[in-house]
């Protein structure tokens, strides 16, 4: 008996001290544990495991390149051959259309047509909504050009609980010319819109432009910047409900491929593209972010391989179970850090500006993380304050005071003095800044002695498998050899090669108008990749 009850009373302690060392396992690699038992990261390259990234079973069909959050629920592109059950009968056997489905788990739940009396099949990830999800913006590809345009669209019901998408004839007047215009983001206003496009001011591919809405007309668009957009292509914009801006780019520093950068929102313009880093992005194709703007929880991507383009697996990221329940901490939070109040865009000036700072400085953040976490500090009476203010002045009035040597009472004296002796503040002049002399070399040196270097113009695009192992393409029936070079990790392809830019711009429009919308033109200055601007304009 005495030997069952030792053998029990050594398994019991067996199971405490594993108990303990598990819980001081995650206090060292996860962060602390606060009073409520969320598990607050150390440092800013820890916010990271807040957060996890699942694959999801959905299947993307082209033309989409993702998904789009509708209300709770969100919004994809399904074959009705996969659907039969709920095809209604105007939807043919395998046409593609869209469809909504709740999230649950790593799966779709039941899903319904999204626009029963009126088919939808455009990209479900170059749609936004606005704020009561009663307008619709939208990418959809024009067949006479062959050029993305976006369109707007109501939700109209018919009276029997079906709602439908009432599209405009025409894209909206901002892209009515020779361009693409595609994956509109809308802000929660209602009045800003950042999409990405080709037109006349781009930099490289295509690039972030910006628009604003006055009296129900959209200004005319304004390039993002430099500080955004680069000489490759800056791709599926998207505004959260803080207003912070994701993107997708293949020119910014990144692991390959397609990165996602976000951008914080700071209540007049954005802050420099910041790397989500792993694992939100990889050596792949990491597209078409977007997170929910009802909570906050939840967001998707795409990931594409660059050999397999055509194979894109969908993940979503969500908050850690223990950190799910906590109603102030949201994806934006993780990534952002505390958001700004929602500032009217339309007012806001020098949007095009980003701050110099390119992330929130990890002790910022650190703390901002806490305070979601943790219960906020009472406030303090307003006496209370207001009689630390009088203390405050008091000691300021003595100090002043005693360098006359009066009494602090005497105020009389002190201001008497004062006049008598005519005192005048002292002012410092303005220090010269100093003259930088050129020397000898510098004066001497003639403008022109730079050295020239060479500049070779060639397009980029991604060629299928066929294609890249015969060592060349056909378009519009010519011939062009494929080049292949190594950038940011990766392996990228073009065609052509040109000494002007303006030729290699006539090869560009050819291969978007011939089935390659996201080919562009590269610079390479002494055969090594460029990004410098000033080649492309």
């Amino acid at each position: 008996m005495n030997r069952f009850f030792n053998i029990a009373a050594f398994a019991f302690l067996t199971i405490v001290i594993l108990s303990f060392s598990y819980i001081d396992h995650n206090i060292k690699n996860e962060g602390t544990i606060n009073s409520r038992g969320t598990v607050v990261a150390e440092d800013t390259s820890d916010l990271i495991r807040l957060v996890k990234v699942d694959s999801f079973r959905l299947r993307i069909i082209p033309p989409s390149s993702g998904v789009q959050f509708y209300k709770d629920k969100i919004v994809f592109l399904s074959s009705s051959k996969n659907e039969m059950k709920m095809s209604p009968t105007q939807i043919s056997f395998g046409a593609v259309e869209a469809y909504s489905a709740s999230v649950e788990d790593s799966v779709t739940g039941p899903h319904s047509i999204f626009s029963p009396l009126a088919s939808f099949s455009y990209p479900c990830d170059g749609i936004t909504f606005s704020d009561d999800y009663n307008t619709i913006y939208y990418s959809k590809l024009q067949l006479k050009d062959k050029k993305e345009k976006i369109f707007k669209a109501r939700l109209a019901s018919d009276g029997n609980g079906k709602t439908s998408l009432v599209s405009d004839a025409g894209p909206l007047d901002f892209c009515a010319d020779k361009f693409n215009y595609s994956h509109p983001a809308l802000s929660t206003d209602g009045k800003t819109m950042i999409f990405a496009s080709d037109a006349d001011g781009s930099i490289g591919g295509m690039d972030l432009f910006i628009i604003r809405q006055t009296d129900d007309k959209w200004s005319v668009p304004e390039n993002l910047g430099k500080s955004f957009n680069t000489a490759g292509n800056e791709f599926y914009p998207f505004l959260d409900s803080d207003n912070n801006l994701y993107y997708s780019s293949d020119g910014l520093a990144g692991h390959g491929g397609y990165d996602v950068f976000s951008c914080k929102f700071n209540g007049t313009n954005w802050n420099k593209p910041v790397n989500m880093s792993e694992p939100i992005n990889s050596s792949g194709d990491d597209i078409a972010f977007t997170v929910n703007k009802l909570d906050g929880k939840t967001a998707f991507f795409t990931r594409r391989q660059p050999a397999q383009s055509v194979t894109m697996q969908l993940f979503r990221v969500s908050l850690k179970e223990e950190n799910f329940r906590n109603t102030l901490l949201t994806i934006a939070y993780v990534f952002n850090g505390k958001p700004v109040s929602k500032t009217n865009l339309t007012a806001s000036a020098n949007l095009t500006e980003a701050k110099p700072s390119e992330t929130i400085p990890a002790e910022v953040k650190k703390d901002e993380l806490k305070s979601v976490t943790q219960e906020p500090p009472k406030s303090k009476p307003q006496k209370e304050i207001a009689k630390k203010e009088i203390t405050k002045k008091e000691i300021a009035k003595k100090e002043v005071a005693k360098k006359e040597n009066v009494k602090p009472a005497d105020s009389t004296a002190v201001k008497k003095r004062t006049e008598d002796k005519k005192i005048v503040p002292e002012t410092k002049p303005e220090a010269t800044p100093p003259k930088i002399l050129k020397t000898e070399t510098e004066v001497a040196k003639p403008a022109t002695a730079e050295k020239k270097e060479a500049v070779i113009y060639k397009v980029q695009l991604l060629p299928d498998a066929k294609q890249r192992a015969a060592g060349e393409m056909v378009i519009n029936s010519t011939s062009y050899k494929i080049s292949e070079y190594i950038y940011l990790g990766a392996k990228r392809y073009t065609i052509g090669e040109y000494n002007s830019l303006s030729a290699a711009t006539a090869l560009q429009r050819i291969c978007r108008q011939s089935g390659y919308p996201q080919s562009f033109v590269v610079a390479f200055k002494n055969n090594a990749r460029s990004l410098d601007p000033n080649l492309f304009k």
